[in-house]
């Protein structure tokens, strides 16, 4: 069937490199994207799909028609290409596309397992997890450790696998399950996900690995990991209009409650009973499944993986030069375990410039997307602050404007390459942060401090209205 080989080119290509934007100085530039952490630009592999697919769109469940078929066969194969693209054996795993993103899929998971061992309370979550990797999980009467990471304050690393170990075994027979990224969203630091799943077996707990910032930029195979659950969101994979994605053990699954209930889940309902369906993903998928957005994913996962070795390699010369760039510029701090593998993404700070002034001054001036703040790992993000913050100096500051202050004061610069971004894009960066060091005084007299943290430019204004028609 046609719409089962719908990639029309092994080619990686982005909507969007060429946007343009007026600036603060009254150039229009064009926007450099080093924002992929929180959403990367859309693969064209993506578009080509539901340009494909839409004509013959319908719902699924059904072969009375043509069309329907024709979804129903689109939807199987984004399934299995799914599995193929993390290396999941498909007679072990099944994959089930969720709501909007990985947060969907953990809050299912969590659910799920409280069900299945109640009487187990303890759960560890690693210490530089993102916010839907962690708030899910303090439900249920939960009683949530964190496992630690190697060193220490600005240099702080991976999940200390020895602490691990020490805390599986302090809560021996306790522990329902492990709560784990992949890759950090704030540093990019890698963590040992076969390791960490090796010792959970060995102790009788399950292992989730929300794997939202790697599955774009590394190999993931699930064939050799041995993890239960491993989540990600469609967006990360260049795929904007695409779901969440829950790849599971179907023996574990079958054994769980709490899915969502409906239509295209049951086989037999009456009004005294139902029946769930026997099989997997169908089990698991309620109502109607985004199938155009799970199409359009499994089309860039097919590209992708074609792809796969070029751009690790790209990334891995760019996001060693950027660190590189970074720590050879003067007062710029880099945040976590310099001896560690990065992937992805980099956070930092300049000693004299708050950053949520920097970012604004990169987007106004220069047309540099960057993300600021705490990027929804406030804990961990604090940590990394934490003697920074300690130090800071409040004795000048007048009472009421303390609070202002410290907002200014408790975030980073997030720099995230995706598989589009260049060595050249870091020159730009880079030239961009010199200007920026020299400049500064006659720069900050153009911007107002807000109480949120965030600094407004006093003049300048992006219209909108300009930008999108439909407003």
């Amino acid at each position: 069937m046609r719409c089962m080989n719908i990639t029309r080119s092994n080619t990686l290509n982005f909507i969007g490199l060429e946007t343009v934007y007026p600036t603060a100085s009254g150039e229009t530039l064009t926007r450099l994207h080093l924002d992929g952490a929180a959403s990367p630009l859309p693969c064209t592999a993506a578009l080509d799909a539901i340009t494909e697919l839409l004509p013959h769109y319908s719902n699924t469940h059904s072969y009375v028609h043509n069309c329907a078929k024709i979804s129903t066969k689109a939807l199987t194969w984004a399934h299995s290409q799914i599995l193929n693209f993390v290396n999941a054996p498909q007679q072990t795993y099944t994959s089930i596309f969720l709501g909007a993103g990985t947060t969907s899929a953990v809050n299912r998971v969590a659910r799920g397992l409280h069900g299945l061992r109640p009487e187990k309370k303890v759960v560890l979550i690693s210490a530089m997890e993102h916010h839907a990797n962690d708030l899910p999980h303090r439900q249920y009467e939960n009683q949530v450790h964190y496992i630690p990471l190697t060193g220490d304050g600005i240099q702080l690393g991976a999940i200390d696998l020895k602490a691990l170990e020490n805390l599986l075994v302090a809560h021996s027979g306790n522990v329902n399950y492990i709560a784990v990224s992949s890759v950090s969203n704030v540093t990019g630091i890698k963590n040992p996900v076969a390791e960490m799943a090796d010792l959970a077996h060995k102790h009788d707990a399950f292992i989730l690995v929300d794997g939202a910032q790697s599955v774009s930029h590394t190999n993931t195979d699930l064939g050799a990991d041995d993890v239960d659950f491993f989540i990600f969101s469609g967006h990360k994979l260049y795929a904007p209009m695409s779901p969440g994605v829950m790849i599971a053990k179907q023996s574990l699954l079958s054994q769980m409650s709490g899915q969502d209930l409906g239509g295209g889940s049951v086989s037999t309902v009456s009004y005294y009973d139902y029946e769930l369906l026997p099989n997997y993903p169908d089990r698991e998928q309620a109502g109607t499944p985004n199938i155009v957005g799970a199409v359009a994913l499994a089309n860039v996962a097919q590209v992708l993986s074609q792809q796969a070795q070029t751009v690790q390699a790209n990334e891995k010369v760019v996001i060693s030069t950027l660190f590189d760039a970074l720590n050879n510029l003067p007062n710029i701090t880099v945040y976590g375990d310099h001896l560690l593998a990065r992937t992805g993404a980099l956070a930092f700070n300049h000693r004299n410039i708050d950053h949520g002034l920097l970012a604004a001054i990169l987007n106004d001036y220069y047309a540099i997307a960057v993300r600021n703040e705490c990027f929804c790992a406030h804990p961990y993000v604090s940590s990394l602050l934490k003697q920074e913050l300690w130090e800071l100096d409040l004795s000048d500051i007048p009472e009421e404007e303390q609070e202002g202050y410290i907002n200014r004061k408790r975030g980073m610069v997030r720099v995230s390459i995706s598989a589009y971004n260049t060595n050249a894009d870091v020159e730009r960066l880079i030239k961009a942060l010199n200007e920026i060091e020299i400049n500064m005084k006659e720069l900050e007299q153009n911007y107002q401090p807000q109480a949120d943290g965030s600094y407004a430019h006093i003049n300048f204004r992006l219209d909108w209205s300009k930008e999108l028609s439909f407003l």
